[in-house]
């Protein structure tokens, strides 16, 4: 018998704070995880074919949103984009699903770089198809809808305009190459949820608060720059809502992003599946390679060092412990041989005599002998800002049992900074005070700056756990390159 392998697709439920979140799903449960973010007037039904084509390859789930497709929201709910990433978060969770590839087209943009600036441990990759986070990825029409607004007059006239089958018809055909390649069951069955008793109300609310994102660009932008998650850009570029220049901006924060341009327009999954197919494949294939990321450990009986290797360790990272028992942080000989066939090297350093300097530019000096380009040095807090100019080691009331080893850190991140080596560093500072004991969340924030991180409160604080998963993050999205990041909630 030939060997035709059709994944089977389950449809399923799953309970998330009074929303029933339709899903299907299907693939290998072991196998590499993509969530499928639908975009606008669609559901899940849009990734069908996608599913198809790829399901016995990797695990895929595709959920519907409150007010699309099969979901059930309670009479009440709140229909924004703030509202429909907390569901989807909480889909997420309830899933157990703890790093996947997100692929997010239209809609799903605004809804999965929520979910990518709250749980940045999540996102193992991105795949972007038609989704906007630039000013210069809006049309005339984009900018003419996004100015729809509560308290505008004849806003919510323009939005209800859009809603009707020739506009929905409109944008699977617009644009497209050959319009006998488009099936007309996803335009028919938009239709059919879209005049569904209260769904055209659910759609005003949500296009009138669709500016809420382009405030958020930025944002997304700076959360781009600073976690460099692989990325595939796939872009239908006769899409009317979002021009070919939303596609290529992307490069700016993301320039080892692949990029591919299809003559279609905006649903090109529709059209060009064949082609797009084979181009997912090769990137998640890349992305879970047999030969996993290796990496060294220097200080992994510590705190902090065992917390890193830990939790590298539960992603599948081969992690090598090392400490003074088995190398000489000092001494280029001894870390070239230690550290040598890795991909890369933490370093948890503390000691008397200058110790933590002293490896810094022990590291810097062997790394290349070794044939090692990428540190993540976890250094201090004291040496971040609480005003221009400022740092906390140099404060007054700064306590006197951290002083040493405070400053020698910053001494530390002062060779980082100055130095020439080819070493791909980056340096990592706790809050100044509150690096507490406690497991991961997943929720927290990592930036590049020389301040630190505060809640809504004023305060700066970390647990271990999430301080850890944060490093490994730093290692296997290749992000804070030569710079100093701190984390916080």
């Amino acid at each position: 018998m030939a060997v035709v392998r059709v994944p089977h697709i389950r449809h399923r439920f799953a309970e998330v704070d009074g929303v029933r979140v339709f899903y299907r799903e299907t693939g290998p449960a072991a196998a590499p995880v993509l969530l499928l973010l639908h975009g606008f007037p669609s559901a899940s039904h849009q990734f069908r074919r996608l599913m198809d084509a790829l399901g016995d390859r990797y695990r895929m789930i595709a959920p519907d949103y409150p007010g699309f497709g099969h979901t059930e929201a309670p009479a009440g709910f709140t229909y924004s984009f703030d509202r429909l990433a907390d569901v989807i978060e909480g889909f997420v969770e309830s899933l157990g699903l703890a790093r996947f590839v997100l692929y997010a087209f239209d809609f799903g943009g605004p809804v999965g770089f929520r979910l990518a600036t709250r749980h940045p441990d999540w996102i193992a990759g991105l795949i972007v198809q038609n989704s906007n986070a630039y000013d210069e990825g809006l049309s005339d029409l984009a900018r003419a809808m996004t100015a729809n607004m509560p308290g505008v007059e004849g806003a919510e006239e323009n939005v209800r305009e859009i809603l009707e089958l020739p506009v929905t018809r409109g944008q699977y055909e617009g644009g497209t190459t050959d319009v006998e390649l488009i099936a007309p069951d996803g335009w028919t069955l938009d239709q059919h949820f879209l005049d569904a008793p209260g769904r055209k109300d659910a759609q005003v609310d949500l296009a009138l608060n669709y500016h809420t994102n382009l405030a958020l660009y930025p944002a997304w932008q700076q959360w781009l720059r600073d976690h460099r998650p692989p990325a595939l850009i796939l872009w239908g570029r006769n899409d009317a809502f979002f021009p070919e220049a939303g596609a290529h901006a992307y490069l700016r924060d993301l320039p080892d992003a692949k990029l591919h341009l299809f003559d279609t327009g905006h649903f090109a999954l529709e059209e060009n599946l064949p082609e797009i197919a084979p181009l997912i494949a090769d990137f998640v294939d890349e992305l879970h390679q047999e030969n996993p990321l290796k990496i060294a450990v220097i200080g992994a009986r510590g705190n902090l060092g065992s917390a890193v290797a830990r939790a590298a360790a539960a992603r599948g990272i081969q992690v090598t412990a090392l400490d003074r028992d088995t190398m000489d942080v000092t001494d280029p000989a001894s870390v070239k041989d230690a550290v040598a066939g890795h991909d890369a090297v933490v370093a948890a350093i503390k000691g008397d005599d200058r110790l933590v300097p002293r490896g810094a530019e022990t590291l810097l000096e062997a790394l290349p002998l070794a044939g090692v380009d990428r540190l993540v040095f976890l250094g201090g807090g004291g040496s971040l800002e609480y005003a221009p100019g400022q740092r906390f080691v140099d404060s007054p009331n700064f306590p006197a049992q951290y002083l040493q080893t405070a400053r020698d850190q910053s001494e530390a991140l002062e060779i980082f900074r100055g130095s020439g080596s080819t070493v791909q560093w980056s340096y990592v500072s706790p809050p100044p005070v509150h690096l507490i004991p406690g497991e991961a969340t997943g929720v927290y924030r990592a930036e590049a700056r020389d301040t630190p991180i505060v809640d809504a409160d004023g305060e700066s604080r970390i647990s271990v756990g999430d301080y850890a998963c944060a490093i490994v993050d730093a290692l296997q999205n290749g992000s804070f390159l030569r710079q100093r990041f701190t984390v916080s909630y």
